[in-house]
């Protein structure tokens, strides 16, 4: 409901009220006067005319006054309810162009950081997805770096970390690139990065400029958060 409509609402309640009201006050006034001692009373403006008319027809006049007492508490209500919808809506409305004020600067940000990347391609990077990632009440004005985006980091560097351990281990275990591609592979695409299994040093090179582009990301938009830095990698 728009500021007009809203209104345009509390104005009809407010004739309404006052037809009913005054309408009922009238009308008692009528049969009180047609009904009794007062249509026989000359016309006078003398004080004590006005007194006795006021007195036989009190019913009729208590109902108006408690007309214009009602139709006052409706008009400040109505007027104060207008007032915080009117803020409101100039909240969100000032909330949603500060959310795609944001979000055009990451997606520019982020563009140009791709464009640096050779290994990189945009169409393979929902700028959308992530940035509703990292931002999940931005569209309420709220800027604030997400849990959930938070543990997207930490479980990457997990997986790094756990794979720098079993390459460096000499364990009965091999490191084994695929499975970790893999791995890794399904967890970006939480935050909408794409990519494609590729042979091991073509693989390196995409991941390394990958977590770079986080690294980046994360630093300029993430600044305050207790956000982890992203782990290098060190198995090969």
């Amino acid at each position: 409901m728009n500021r007009i409509s809203k209104f345009n609402t509390l104005l009809k309640v407010i004739v309404l009220v006052a037809i009913l009201g005054y309408g009922f006050a009238l009308m008692s006034l009528m049969i009180t006067i047609f009904s009794g001692d007062l249509s026989d009373l000359p016309l006078c403006f003398r004080s004590e005319c006005i007194k006795n008319f006021s007195d036989g027809a009190d019913g009729a006049l208590l109902i108006g006054k408690a007309t214009s007492d009602f139709l006052m508490v409706i008009a400040t209500a109505g007027g104060i309810l207008v007032a915080l919808w009117n803020y409101f809506t100039t909240m969100e409305n000032s909330a949603l162009a500060n959310h795609i004020s944001h979000f055009s600067t990451f997606q520019t940000y982020l563009n140009n950081e791709i464009t640096k990347r050779n290994r990189i391609n945009v169409a393979s990077v929902d700028t959308f997805r992530w940035y509703n990632a990292i931002f999940p009440a931005s569209k309420f004005g709220n800027i604030v770096v997400g849990e959930d985006y938070k543990k997207f980091v930490r479980e990457l560097n997990l997986k790094v970390t756990n794979a720098n351990l079993l390459s460096s281990t000499p364990t009965g275990e091999t490191f084994r690139y695929k499975p970790h591609q893999t791995d890794i592979k399904s967890h970006l695409n939480i935050i909408g990065i794409s990519i494609s299994l590729q042979p091991r040093i073509e693989y390196y090179e995409i991941e390394d400029q990958i977590f770079s582009l986080i690294l980046c990301v994360n630093n300029a938009f993430c600044v305050g958060s207790n956000l982890e830095t992203v782990a290098l990698r060190q198995y090969a």
